[in-house]
């Protein structure tokens, strides 16, 4: 069994078609709604699934940067591990991502590939930006704005000059948020919830550090599918073009790039952008 964990906040059409795409009897679908969006029809949603059992979890409000996306993907792993009900894998992934294979040859891929750790790693060591989100105390998130830009390199600035370091001899890595991890380290990520939120309140953009921390200080550590810290999108298998946006958004014109990539979601679409490209997607899975 496979549990998906989904986070969304729009394009509620995306987590239509999404759900459909992941509708399995072999998948259990666990789905976290911003708390800022208002009116929305969980019912309805909850229909859409025919074979696979569809969730909510509790909500958070979500803003950029702060520990609140943190707490939402715990909210999702609370509501899908705290029955005790075992899975081989447990994936995060966006409402505004698309898988690139259908649900036989998704669960194929992952059967060959049984107790394998899909996590992204960006460098075998912190860049000295990339340590100042994490070694000292950051307070401005929730909006990418130059008020905020500012405050931050402010705080980096007073860390340094007060030799603040939070993280000490705690071995510490960064990468993306999104996931394909075994359910056993999904149960050990849960057990670390504590020590989490304590370590990373006040880092900046904590959802990009905390699962490859505990990974990388923890006994799965040598379970990497993907043992290179490259920066490389191969690492969870999501693919994700951080050259043309923040992250771009697929057009149709990039469909034979993204069928070709090799990896097993693409991210980001949006119909409001395109949506001829999310359309020809799905129809070649569904």
């Amino acid at each position: 069994m496979h549990a998906y964990l989904i986070l969304a906040h729009n394009e509620f059409e995306l987590l239509t078609n999404l759900i459909k795409a992941l509708d399995d009897e072999r998948n259990d679908l666990f789905i976290h709604i911003d708390k800022k969006v208002k009116n929305f029809d969980f019912a309805l949603f909850k229909s859409i699934a025919k074979k696979s059992k569809l969730h909510f979890s509790s909500r958070t409000d979500v803003k950029w940067g702060d520990m609140s996306m943190v707490n939402a993907e715990y909210c999702l792993l609370h509501a899908a591990l705290d029955s005790g009900k075992k899975y081989d894998f447990v994936h995060l992934v966006s409402g505004v991502d698309i898988p690139l294979l259908n649900q036989n040859d998704m669960h194929k891929f992952f059967d060959s590939n049984a107790g394998k750790e899909f996590i992204h790693f960006g460098h075998k060591e912190l860049l000295p930006a990339e340590f100042q989100r994490v070694a000292y105390y950051h307070f401005a998130t929730g909006r990418r704005n130059y008020f905020n830009r500012l405050i931050t390199k402010t705080e980096s600035v007073l860390g340094r000059l007060l030799g603040i370091n939070r993280v000490k001899n705690l071995t510490v890595q960064r990468g993306s948020q999104w996931f394909s991890i075994t359910g056993d380290f999904a149960n050990y990520l849960l057990s670390k919830e504590e020590f989490v939120k304590r370590q990373f309140k006040h880092t900046f953009i904590p959802d990009e550090f905390f699962v490859q921390t505990v990974f990388i200080n923890s006994p799965f550590k040598d379970n990497l599918f993907h043992r290179e810290f490259d920066n490389s999108h191969l690492g969870c298998l999501r693919y994700t073009d951080w050259q043309r946006g923040y992250p771009y958004t697929f057009r149709n014109e990039d469909y034979d790039e993204i069928v070709n990539c090799s990896c097993l979601f693409a991210r980001k679409f949006s119909n409001a952008v395109d949506s001829e490209i999310t359309k020809r997607l799905y129809e070649r899975i569904l």
